[in-house]
């Protein structure tokens, strides 16, 4: 599911061309950039089981606009799409929130999150 949703980011995103895996980037990283982080899968119940991750978009810090901009394409991009994990299986994905501005320290970076989940995980 992860490559799916990478190469799905990489090759239609246009606001964010860099997505990295979690926590490799650095103060240092070209901004903007993207990192999509996967929660802990939750078991099955009787509605059936959830996979959430979360896309965080980084910019330089300043004007918030680009970066709304950006949030809105990325849910424009994978919410309601279906996509191939590597074994052949599909999988839909569903966006569940927007995250509220944030200004991350460590990346010097203003950031922004945005929550999705996988209903079922991958079918």
């Amino acid at each position: 599911m992860r490559k799916a949703i990478y190469d799905c980011l990489q090759t239609n995103c246009r606001k964010v061309k860099a997505w990295y895996q979690p926590y490799v980037a650095t103060p240092a990283t070209k901004k903007p950039f993207g990192v999509v982080v996967f929660a802990a899968r939750t078991p099955a119940t009787r509605v059936g089981t959830f996979q959430d991750f979360t896309v965080w978009l980084y910019f330089e810090p300043g004007d918030y606009i680009p970066l709304d901009e950006a949030v809105q394409e990325v849910k424009q991009l994978l919410h309601e799409r279906r996509l191939m994990a590597d074994d052949g299986r599909l999988f839909e994905i569903q966006w569940t929130m927007d995250g509220r501005d944030f200004y991350d320290d460590a990346l010097k970076a203003i950031a922004k999150n945005i929550e999705f989940t996988i209903p079922g995980g991958v079918t």
